[in-house]
């Protein structure tokens, strides 16, 4: 395995969350998505990752468990401080895994608790990103280990989107002569403050104000605004100003 060391700067890149606010964040600087990448080694893909063995059949299943069903291209930044850069991978929001085809058109799959950060670029434009997750723990199965939370904001005070697949099981059907199983998305929220992650039992004022600190000002801020915390844009801006603040 070659292991190539260097400062990895990556361009300015604007990517759209579910919001439709345009964000930009710049990879390659390392207030933008609240990590240190300094010095890292970039790896080939095909040394990291296990042959695919599925647990489940999915083809049984309605829908599919994938944040997007399609191949992307993306960079995969481990925790042990490398970097491997990948044309073809998918995120499994039910099992949480990353799925990708490595060097040798094999394809892999690793647990989201070897990540720190995914990078997933535009597949009509793959010179910008598309999402970018961090892997913490899983706030709907426990069990399950780490999972990919979408980030929705730069700065040290962050909305973090979940989009968790689930498994839903009916009941027997006789005349298919199955158990009826589907995939469905739900939808859930984080927050860091600080660097601290914790999850939102739900997106509204009184979850996000009793893991902020705030004063008299931030209150006369949401007050002049009308913004009432009730949905992503508002918290997005919200969040913005408070970061705003610390600079």
């Amino acid at each position: 395995m070659k292991n190539f060391s260097f400062i990895l700067i990556l361009p300015l890149i604007v990517f759209t969350t579910i919001a439709q606010a345009q964000i930009s964040m710049d990879v390659g600087d390392p207030s933008a998505t609240g990590g240190n990448y300094g010095t890292i080694n970039v790896i080939d893909p095909s040394t990291i990752g296990n042959r695919k063995i599925e647990i489940l059949n999915y083809s049984d299943i309605d829908g599919n468990p994938f944040y997007s069903q399609k191949w992307s291209k993306g960079f995969l930044y481990l925790k042990n401080g490398n970097l491997a850069k990948v044309n073809q991978v998918k995120l499994n929001m039910f099992s949480n895994e990353v799925d990708f085809i490595n060097n040798n058109n094999t394809e892999m799959v690793l647990d989201a608790s070897n990540f720190k950060r995914i990078v997933l670029m535009k597949q009509e434009d793959t010179s910008r990103i598309a999402a970018i997750f961090e892997c913490y723990p899983d706030m709907v199965d426990g069990t399950k280990g780490e999972s990919f939370y979408r980030v929705l904001n730069r700065g040290s005070v962050q909305l973090y989107a979940l989009d968790k697949s689930i498994l839903k099981t009916g009941d027997y059907d006789p005349l298919q002569g199955k158990v009826p199983k589907s995939f469905y998305t739900k939808k859930f929220y984080a927050l860091s403050n600080a660097g601290a992650f914790s999850p939102l039992k739900y997106l509204d004022r009184n979850s996000i104000m009793a893991l902020l600190k705030t004063h008299q000002v931030e209150e006369d801020w949401l007050n002049s605004t009308h913004n009432k915390l009730r949905n992503e844009k508002e918290v997005i801006a919200f969040f913005e100003f408070l970061n705003s603040e610390k600079k």
